[in-house]
């Protein structure tokens, strides 16, 4: 077992990378034990947070409560309530619970760690940015685009005069993009979604893992106007940029969905069948025979095969 904190995050990533989950889940199991036997208050928060969100990226929320408030209650025990390790644990907690749709509470949380952030002086830091996007987050899903906008933008002024944070400044203005079409701000929208772009395009080419979002956020918009080729041709590269980082997922599925419609609007019905015989047999293999969005997407094609042979 680890003896240092940075060994416990080498460890962690390496589990990430080449374990399963059952595996990563036992060893940060086993490193809440080990941080516990050493009485460590800064590894037991540390090892305490890892493992909320490891069990919230699972869908395993209550366990993920349990475990960050385990962080709270050795950080306000040792540390007290208004220091930066408090803030994040409360970012974190927050995040479990507007998963869980207990917004109100998700909400209060959020407000919570913004205001500890700003009493100890890291107003401008990018874990403040990060309350203020989840937040965003929150704001957004309960219908509040108003104070979804302002929180989002009030990240990307401080993010922007980071160094470093690139692709985070390219996500946020992305994030703006369907905020502002949301509030039917299409004018500012296509703004943010072309500096999304130009953002991702600086970023390096390996690393670009976003990429993909902006550019269906764009072929969205242009798809709105009426702009087909424009738009087939960011869905098309979005698609490639899908594969090559995530393989033939529910996303690239998605955007071969979106390509049948260009085509089906631009005439091309074999194209369009093409398409959609491919996001069929993705949602088929991902999410089986039977599920809404696999049934939803055979019905389509069976009527554009059927519409084919009447032609």
């Amino acid at each position: 077992m680890w003896e240092k904190i940075e060994d416990f995050y080498k460890a962690l990533d390496a589990s990430y990378t080449h374990n399963g989950l059952e595996q990563t889940e036992q060893f940060l199991c086993d490193s809440a034990q080990h941080a516990e036997e050493r009485h460590n208050a800064g590894e037991m928060i540390a090892v305490y947070n890892e493992l909320g969100s490891f069990y919230r990226g699972t869908g395993h929320y209550s366990q993920s409560l349990a475990a960050f408030e385990k962080a709270q209650k050795v950080a306000a025990s040792e540390l007290g309530e208004h220091c930066e390790q408090y803030a994040t644990i409360l970012n974190n907690m927050a995040g479990t619970y507007r998963l869980l749709k207990e917004y109100d509470r998700a909400i209060e949380l959020f407000h919570t760690a913004g205001a500890i952030y700003r009493e100890v002086g890291e107003e401008h830091s990018y874990a403040y940015a990060s309350v203020l996007n989840n937040l965003s987050l929150a704001y957004r899903e309960t219908q509040q685009l108003d104070q979804a906008i302002a929180c989002l933008e009030r990240a990307l002024l401080l993010i922007e005069k980071m160094p470093g944070h690139r692709q985070e400044v390219a996500v946020t203005y992305n994030n703006l993009t369907a905020l502002y079409y949301a509030a039917g701000r299409r004018e500012q929208a296509m703004i943010c979604a072309k500096r999304a772009l130009q953002e991702f395009e600086k970023c390096a080419d390996d690393e670009n893992v976003h990429y993909a979002a902006g550019l269906n956020s764009l072929a969205g918009l242009l798809y709105a106007e009426g702009k087909w080729e424009e738009a087939l041709a960011l869905y098309q590269k979005s698609a490639a940029y899908t594969k090559r980082f995530f393989g033939e997922n529910v996303e690239y599925a998605i955007t071969c969905q979106n390509m049948y419609w260009i085509y089906q609007q631009l005439g091309d019905e074999t194209a369009a069948c093409k398409a959609l015989t491919r996001a069929e047999e993705i949602y088929a293999r991902l999410l089986g025979p039977d599920h809404e969005r696999t049934r939803s997407v055979a019905d389509d094609l069976r009527r554009l095969r059927e519409s084919a042979m009447k032609a």
